[in-house]
C-alpha cells in the first residue's frame, strides 16, 4: 500500500524544489508559497508543472482564494478560446470541423490504455482499439455507444509497444495494421507492423473469432537514425505507409515506406520526406481517398491535404490546417470515420471516453 501524503504536505515539499516558474502559488493558510506553471484543472485538482518538467495535482481547496479565482478565470478563458477557434480555410480539399463532443465511455474495463484507434471497414459504426505496452497482442471491438463487443488475439505475435493502428481497404479486402513501433529509449533499430484481415464482428454477439492469423509482418527501420514513433497510417491509394516520429522538441519527422513487394523477414528502410513543426505527436490517420492526413498531438490535430498528382512529401511541405480537439487526458489515438471526414478519438484515461469531431 502506498503511503498517503496530504495536499498540504505536498505543498510544503514542493517549496524545497521549486525555484522558478511562471506564477507564485499560495496555500490557504497564506504561509506556503511555490513557483510553478499552471498546466490544467481536472477532477477538482489543480495540475502544476514544476521547473524540472514534472507535474503535481493538488486539490483546489488547498489554495488561497486568489489562486482559486485565477484557476477558474483561466479555465473559462481557455474554454472561450476553444469555442471561438474553428478551422475555416479556403484551401482546396480542406474540411472545416465543428467542436468535438464526447459521445460515450467504453464499457470494457480491459481497455485501460487505448493507444490506437481504427474504424471498422466491415461494419460502419464499429471501432477497434488496442492498449499501450504491457498488454497481450489483442484488439478490442466496440460501437458508437461504447458497447463491449469482445476482443481477439493475433496468433503467434507478441506485443512489445503497440502505439497505433490503421484500417483500410486494399485490393478488395479490409485490413487492420497494428504498429509495434514504440521506442522510448531509442535502442531498437528494427520495428514491426502486423497485418491482419479485419475480423468478423456481429453487432449483437460481438467478435466472432477468438484468434486471427497474420497475413504479413512488415519489418522496418529508419534511414537516418533510431526513432520513437506513435503515429502510423496507411494510404491505400498509393500503397504507402506513413510514420511520424515523436520527438522531445517542437518538431517531428515524417517517413514514407512503400508497401513491401515480398514477405521476407528483412527490414525495409523508411525514407524521411518531411519535417513538421508539431510537438509530441501521438497518432495519425489517412482518409480513405488518400487525400488528407491528420496528425495528432497531446493538444490539437493538424490536417495536411494532398493535391491531384502530388506525393506526400509535397503535401507535408505546406502549413497544415489546425483542428481544435477536445481537452482530454493523454490522448494518443485518432481516426477518420467511414465517411472519410468525421474524426474520432479516445484517451488513456479509464473509463475510456470516445470523442467525435464532426464536419462543420
Amino acid at each position: 500500500m502506498k503511503p498517503h501524503i496530504s495536499p498540504a504536505v505536498a505543498l510544503l515539499v514542493l517549496t524545497a524544489c521549486c525555484v522558478a516558474g511562471a506564477r507564485t502559488w499560495t496555500d490557504r493558510t497564506g504561509k506556503v508559497h511555490i513557483e510553478a506553471d499552471f498546466a490544467d484543472f481536472d477532477d477538482g485538482k489543480v495540475i502544476l508543472r514544476l521547473p524540472g518538467g514534472d507535474t503535481v495535482a493538488i486539490a483546489i481547496e488547498q489554495f488561497s482564494k486568489a489562486d482559486q479565482e485565477f484557476v477558474r478565470a483561466e479555465m473559462e478563458r481557455r474554454r472561450a478560446v476553444v469555442r471561438a477557434r474553428t478551422v475555416v480555410s479556403d484551401k482546396p480539399g480542406t474540411v472545416a470541423y465543428a467542436p468535438g463532443r464526447e459521445i460515450c465511455k467504453l464499457a470494457c474495463d480491459l481497455i485501460d490504455e487505448s493507444s490506437g484507434l481504427a474504424c471498422s471497414r466491415n461494419r460502419p459504426g464499429l471501432f477497434w482499439t488496442h492498449n499501450d505496452s504491457g498488454d497481450d497482442a489483442r484488439i478490442f471491438a466496440f460501437d458508437r455507444k461504447g458497447k463491449d463487443l469482445g476482443f481477439c488475439r493475433l496468433i503467434d505475435v507478441l506485443a512489445f509497444d503497440w502505439e497505433d493502428m490503421a484500417s483500410f481497404t486494399l485490393d478488395g479486402k479490409n485490413y487492420l495494421l497494428l504498429a509495434d513501433v514504440g521506442n522510448n529509449g531509442r535502442a531498437a533499430a528494427v520495428h514491426m507492423l502486423h497485418l491482419i484481415e479485419e475480423p468478423p464482428v456481429d453487432p449483437i454477439r460481438g467478435v466472432a473469432v477468438a484468434k486471427v492469423p497474420l497475413v504479413q509482418t512488415i519489418y522496418l527501420s529508419y534511414e537516418d537514425d533510431h526513432r520513437n514513433c506513435e503515429a502510423v497510417a496507411v494510404d491505400p491509394t498509393s500503397k504507402t505507409i506513413l510514420l511520424v516520429s515523436k520527438e522531445e522538441g517542437p518538431r517531428c519527422y515524417v517517413y514514407a515506406l512503400p508497401w513491401p513487394k515480398d514477405k521476407l523477414p528483412k527490414a525495409s528502410a523508411a525514407r524521411k520526406i518531411a519535417t513538421l513543426r508539431i510537438p509530441e505527436t501521438t497518432a495519425m490517420d489517412v482518409s480513405p481517398d488518400g487525400r488528407r492526413a491528420v496528425v495528432l498531438s497531446y493538444e490539437n490535430a493538424y490536417e495536411y491535404t494532398r493535391r491531384d498528382k502530388e506525393d506526400w512529401a509535397a503535401a507535408f511541405s505546406r502549413p497544415p490546417a489546425e483542428i481544435v480537439i477536445p481537452r482530454r487526458r493523454k490522448g494518443e489515438s485518432i481516426c477518420f470515420g467511414p465517411d472519410g471526414n468525421t474524426l474520432y478519438l479516445t484517451s488513456e484515461k479509464r473509463p475510456t471516453p470516445l470523442w467525435e469531431v464532426p464536419v462543420k
